[in-house]
């Protein structure tokens, strides 16, 4: 199931409160920071092999991760006044670009050979390939056009209606295209591959940049003269607006966690400041780097979570890495949230999913019907070898039909669960922190169920003065803990009457079931 990751090494072991910490700053370092570049001011990626096109002054440069040279093609022109874009193909490492001032769009070969060079466009701005059939879109900005090429230069689509386009974002999923456009128009505009519009906003100020996120269809906007960034969602509806910025000049998106990274320049020529900001999928600040002098572009890399940013002002390329990065599984479970490696771990398990693709929702209550799902899932090993159920119900509540029926009645075979006195199951009830003691010591004793626990004697003393030995789940809770599954709040008290969140039930299960390494 999924993507496989290797576990982070700061599980939280030594939690005593079992609740999501807030994300703090996550550590960026330097890689590499390259001189001598002029004026860089175009920075692309590829994600097959870590290399970065560069484009400055007149020159391409194409980097090796590490930073070397492999080659430099001259006799363009991508310099100001519009910070321009070089877009590769991560299919067959070639590289399209903007050729600004000759009036073509030019297509290099991985070593550096020409292999296409197509006119008809009047200084174009940007380009952006579609790795899924190579073609390009290209924002013909003299023309106040946006043209889809096909991989041989055939022009596919030509879309008018805008005044200076420039810049664009293709979607690789559904061959769609995102333009930004600076003229008088001051939009953000959403084309079908056909280029349809299918979506037109006019509440931007000099939107210099676009990023498509793949994986949801949502687009990341640098809104320059608003000195905001802004998130949309793939209708359009506006997700996120976050200020602090100086002169937001590019944004770069990463599918793999949802991040966006930003170029933040600088209004005032001659003013050597500038930033590089990593935001979050919701638009919180992870971390924020002033080493920069007006940087106009910015490059991540999926695979691994690293950036490339040309340093314009400074002459200078820089590579940026994040220090223990892994690709999420969900948005809202990143790699430095607390329960990743739980929650990874039962994903890959075939024990929980996502409510959206990208969305866990870790902190949203469990209910009875959703524990017993989990715990079945566990014990039959993944969602396919729990068996269907076809007899009569156990309870009047979970009947034929119920979403749950075949867990709930799976747990009930196990010994795990049963009803309520009044003969129902209440699956709609939220699970606490005794019950969830209660599910997990039956589910992990042998035999399961209660017979399994009828020879445990808790050790003396107990572990938590607000469950007592008389308690009703005080066999359960302390079972529980002698199995490394839970442990108390940091003031010493377990809190059976807490509401179990859906982060916190993921790390119960890993732990019980012995899922993390």
């Amino acid at each position: 199931m999924g993507r496989h990751r290797v576990l982070l090494g700061f599980t939280l072991s030594l939690i005593l409160c079992l609740t999501a910490i807030p994300a703090s700053a996550i550590e960026v370092i330097e890689v590499w920071r390259g001189e001598s570049f002029g004026w860089p001011d175009c920075v692309s990626v590829n994600p097959t092999d870590g290399s970065c096109w560069v484009g400055a002054d007149n020159t391409v440069f194409h980097l090796a991760q590490d930073g070397t040279e492999l080659r430099r093609v001259g006799g363009f022109d991508l310099g100001s006044p519009h910070p321009l874009s070089v877009s590769v193909n991560p299919t067959d490492g070639s590289c399209w670009l903007a050729d600004h001032w000759h009036d073509e769009v030019v297509v290099l070969a991985e070593d550096g050979a020409e292999l296409l060079r197509v006119g008809g466009v009047f200084g174009p701005a940007s380009a952006a390939v579609n790795p899924a059939d190579s073609s390009c879109w290209v924002a013909d900005m003299g023309n106040g056009e946006v043209v889809h090429l096909g991989q041989d230069g055939t022009e596919l689509v030509r879309v008018g209606g805008f005044t200076y386009p420039g810049a664009t974002s293709v979607n690789p999923t559904d061959g769609s295209c995102w333009v930004s456009e600076h003229g008088e128009g001051q939009v953000v505009a959403h084309l079908a591959e056909d280029g349809t519009v299918l979506w037109w906003g006019t509440s931007f100020n000099y939107p210099v940049c676009v990023s498509v996120n793949p994986i949801d269809g949502s687009c990341w906007v640098a809104d320059m003269d608003n000195d905001q960034v802004v998130h949309l969602a793939q209708d359009g509806t506006e997700l996120w607006r976050g200020g602090g910025f100086n002169y937001p000049r590019a944004v770069s998106v990463n599918p793999a966690d949802g991040s966006c990274w930003v170029a933040d320049g600088t209004r005032e020529w001659g003013s050597m400041v500038g930033a590089v900001v990593h935001l979050a999928e919701d638009g919180t600040e992870l971390w924020r780097g002033e080493d920069f002098w007006d940087p106009l572009g910015v490059s991540v890399n999926p695979t691994d979570g690293s950036c490339w940013v040309p340093d314009t002002g400074n002459g200078q390329v820089v590579h940026l890495a994040i220090p223990g990065w892994q690709p999420s599984i969900f948005y809202d479970v990143p790699w430095y949230f607390w329960a990743f490696d739980e929650v990874g771990a039962c994903y890959e398990a075939d024990i929980v999913g996502g409510y959206t693709p990208t969305r866990y929702r870790p902190t949203l209550p469990v209910s009875r019907d959703q524990m017993a799902v989990y715990i079945s899932r566990a014990l039959a090993g993944g969602d396919e070898n729990v068996p269907d159920f076809t007899g009569t119900p156990t309870f009047p509540d979970v009947p034929g039909g119920f979403w749950a029926l075949k867990y709930v009645e799976y747990a009930v075979s196990q010994n795990v669960v049963a009803g309520y006195l009044d003969g129902t199951y209440h699956p709609e009830y939220p699970v606490t922190r005794d019950q969830m003691a209660v599910y997990v010591a039956r589910s992990i004793c042998d035999p399961t169920g209660e017979d399994g626990l009828a020879d445990y004697t808790p050790a003396d003393p107990r572990n938590f003065p607000d469950v007592a030995s008389d308690f009703w789940s005080y066999k359960h809770v302390e079972y529980c803990v002698e199995n490394g599954v839970v442990a108390g709040y940091l003031d010493g008290l377990y809190h059976p009457e807490y509401v179990v969140t859906r982060d916190q039930m993921a790390v119960y299960v890993a732990r019980a079931f012995g899922l993390l390494p």
